[in-house]
């Protein structure tokens, strides 16, 4: 199930964008990834959650007066099961039917996946991350 997220959601969240980080950003030292850093990553951002019998599996950050999808992670466990894909659909929705992401470079796995579901790399630039791909729909 797909929904707006709760106050009481944002602990599994903030767990989730802890486990995925070294994933996401795979040349940045896992040491420097931080639960904290999830409330000032997604501050003034709507959030959905995907949500499954036993708990918060995905959730996605939308930044609506841009377009922009800033994040969307789904625990590792239930990759390729499409919670990914609903929330990046629902994201899409949400802006209107035209958005833009961004990805680091180095994370393939998701560049992938956004080109599968008909994303189209659209420029680059450099973040303290490292290298990123900007992604448009």
């Amino acid at each position: 199930m797909l929904r707006e997220a709760r106050p009481g959601d944002l602990a599994a969240c903030a767990r989730i964008f802890l486990v995925v980080q070294p994933l996401a950003f795979p040349r940045r030292p896992v040491t420097s990834h931080e639960a904290a850093d999830f409330e000032a990553a997604t501050r003034e951002e709507e959030l959905w959650v995907a949500e499954a019998a036993r708990g918060i599996r995905g959730w996605v950050a939308i930044y609506r007066p841009d377009g922009f999808i800033h994040h969307l992670y789904v625990e590792p466990g239930f990759h390729r099961q499409g919670i990914g894909s609903a929330l990046l659909r629902l994201a899409l929705r949400r802006c209107g039917g035209t958005g833009e992401l961004k990805s680091n470079e180095a994370n393939r796995a998701a560049h992938a996946f956004y080109m599968a579901s008909g994303w189209r790399p659209a420029g680059w630039g450099w973040a303290p991350s490292g290298p990123w791909i900007r992604f448009r729909y």
